[in-house]
């Protein structure tokens, strides 16, 4: 990705930036993706400098690893009488995941400095963001282990690392997540009109953006996943074509098919999710056995790709027509629909979504200078400089949480980076809030 330019129409910046790092690993840890931004001022409504963005595919063998931890750990963890300190993990297994991650972390940020030629000193903090390690006791505590290596990535680039966000708010009595919406909101954010971010990636969920009037306005973020999309859409493409390909590239198979009737049908009995938020996204199974039986009947592959995308498309026009339905009033025009996710590539499911929609613009957010392959770097990337800042970053109506919180564990790197960070830090003074805010 090229350098994107700094412009704030408002403001005209002298000021010298401070600079900050977020990697994201991938869900099931198959991709990752880093950015480096530049913060000209104090405090998240800075305006931001978007310096350079960075993603790739992760060697299948940290995938492959992965995903026997996850198993493993759930294995061992699911219908036996554990305690909450009796949790029975791999260690030699995590600790494999664990430094074979921090070793590509390190190359990415290598390659984030140097593409954008900026000296390793002058970088204050990255910070990682991973789905974990996450389970559940049989006593009903929630579990997190991080797979940041934070010391040993720190001992190696020298730099302050700031991991395991999830931690704070799963303390406060959390899910840890989502963690997202406040920095999608202060990317996104409009102060004109609401906004609603249809994020098309393996799930499809919704993010309704307030315009920002006031200091509370970021107390009205919502955010929902509403159905497997990109997942459903892989798994049945590998299926369906007996592992020949496990991406319909653009659509280009489903636009070959018809709709089924009674799969449709079949879709439509299913239960709407009542999860806000799940950290591995929602399961396709249901969808699976459902679209796995048409075929069996006779139905052409294409067919049920053409069906599934269809009742995809469906779904989420319904869920955002409901949003647009309930956030426009006599004073409030209606909410504008941006996208972002690799999915919006997909041209018929894009197209039906459209049509159900009647036609109302959506916006990619690609045109207002967020590169959308690396958005979750973003969002990590001003999820650190909130923890540097000591601003809380976690919304207690979503997460379950009982109060906000500063979000994020902070590690040294060299003794050098380490001091100017805490003078950095010094400077800043922690916004002050009345007893009713902060409840």
């Amino acid at each position: 990705m090229s350098l994107i330019p700094f412009h704030h129409p408002k403001k005209n910046i002298t000021s010298f930036p401070r600079w900050f790092a977020g990697i994201s690993i991938a869900s099931h840890c198959r991709r990752i993706e880093s950015a480096l931004i530049g913060v000209h001022g104090q405090g998240s409504g800075a305006p931001i400098e978007i310096r350079k963005t960075i993603s790739f595919d992760l060697p299948h063998e940290i995938t492959e690893s992965y995903n026997q931890l996850q198993e493993i750990t759930l294995k061992n963890t699911r219908g036996n009488r554990t305690t909450s300190t009796d949790i029975k993990i791999p260690t030699a297994l995590l600790f494999h995941v664990r430094r074979e991650l921090a070793s590509v972390e390190e190359e990415a940020i290598d390659e984030l400095l140097g593409e954008s030629r900026l000296p390793r000193n002058e970088l204050l903090a990255v910070g990682i963001h991973d789905s974990g390690i996450r389970c559940r006791t049989a006593s009903g505590e929630l579990y997190y282990q991080s797979l940041c290596d934070a010391p040993f990535l720190a001992e190696q680039t020298g730099l302050n690392i700031v991991d395991a966000f999830p931690l704070q708010d799963i303390a406060s009595n959390g899910k840890g997540g989502p963690l997202f919406p406040l920095p999608i909101w202060i990317f996104l954010k409009s102060e004109s009109s609401d906004r609603i971010l249809l994020d098309l990636g393996r799930t499809a969920k919704l993010t309704f953006l307030p315009k920002a009037e006031n200091s509370f306005s970021h107390q009205r973020i919502t955010q929902q996943d509403i159905i497997p999309c990109g997942s459903l859409l892989d798994t049945l493409t590998w299926e369906l074509t007996s592992g020949e390909t496990s991406i319909d590239l653009g659509g280009r198979l489903t636009v070959q098919g018809c709709q089924i009737p009674a799969l449709l049908s079949d879709f439509r009995a299913l239960t709407t999710p009542t999860e806000i938020w799940n950290p591995h996204g929602l399961p396709v199974d249901r969808y699976l056995k459902i679209a796995t039986k048409s075929t069996n009947d006779g139905h052409s592959y294409q067919d049920v790709l053409c069906t599934t995308s269809y009742f995809i498309a469906e779904t989420i026009a319904e869920h955002i027509q409901t949003l647009i339905t309930k956030h426009t009033t006599n004073n409030h025009s209606e909410p504008e629909i941006l996208v972002s996710g690799s999915v919006r590539m997909h041209g018929l499911l894009m197209n039906q979504i459209s049509s159900q929609l009647r036609r109302r613009p959506m916006i990619p957010i690609t045109r207002l200078d967020i590169p959308t392959e690396t958005f979750d770097s973003l969002c990590t990337a001003m999820l650190t400089l909130m923890a540097v800042e000591h601003i809380p970053a976690s919304l207690p109506h979503l997460t379950g949480s009982e109060t906000t919180k500063p979000l994020g564990r902070l590690t040294a790197g060299s003794i050098t980076n380490w001091h100017r960070l805490l003078r950095e830090m010094a400077q800043t003074r922690p916004t002050e809030r009345t007893l009713r805010s902060a409840m």
